[in-house]
């Protein structure tokens, strides 16, 4: 059966790299939405806003692609919340049809540490990620965070504004596998649910206890 991870959590929150490590541990590919986006920044003429987001949505299709192929796959991209009315993030409907089992890992970090974070950090300069101001980013940073997470399969939240205990965080997510596993088996053919076009529901998701250990910092 196939397993996937969805990592999930503002911007500059640690995605990157927690999906990394878990799939270290677990010996499944990484698919990261930035590695497609900033490919196509190669040799590209960059430098206005439409531009770039061209380019993310074509990473946005090419991720999606790549994930589909795959037996199971960690995923980490900057999603778009079921409940943000603002149009920005990849999408996160065909999440629901892949095959097999899903956790999500939802990283829980201050908006205030991403935002620095986010500012510090140095990224390819067609991510255009100076285009906004500090209060700019606190109020997006905020806005996103109060959503919590996408409500894929069973959610593990873990803090990544302070040190995480990779260990504990994989105990939480082999618990989430077999919460999943289980309730796959008791309704294996259940459909995906399909909401009238403009009606969206919150999120319904099975929270597992927060991680509070770590060993490394983002």
């Amino acid at each position: 059966m196939h397993h996937y991870i969805i990592v999930s959590g503002v911007p500059a929150s640690g995605k990157s790299t927690v999906a990394r490590l878990i799939a270290q541990e677990i010996a499944l590919p990484v698919f990261d939405k930035d590695d497609f986006l900033e490919s196509m920044f190669e040799g590209a003429v960059l430098g206005d806003a439409k531009m770039r987001r061209k380019f993310s949505r074509i990473a946005d299709q090419q991720l999606r692609s790549e994930v589909e192929r795959s037996n199971g796959a960690v995923i980490a991209s900057w999603w778009k919340h079921p409940l943000s009315s603002v149009d920005s993030g990849t999408p996160t409907d065909w999440l629901a049809l892949l095959p097999g089992l899903s956790v999500e890992v939802h990283c829980c970090c201050s908006p205030v540490i991403a935002v620095e974070r986010f500012i510090e950090r140095r990224r390819h300069p067609g991510h255009l990620d100076r285009r906004w101001s500090y209060a700019e980013l606190l109020s997006r940073f905020t806005q996103s965070a109060s959503l919590g997470p996408l409500g894929v399969g069973c959610v593990v939240k873990v803090r990544t504004d302070c040190e995480v205990k990779l260990s504990a965080l994989m105990r939480k997510i082999d618990h989430a596998w077999k919460i999943e596993k289980q309730n796959h088996s008791s309704d294996p053919t259940a459909a995906p649910v399909t909401r009238p076009a403009g009606r969206q529901a919150r999120p319904r998701w099975r929270a597992l206890p927060q991680s509070s250990a770590e060993t490394w910092k983002t």
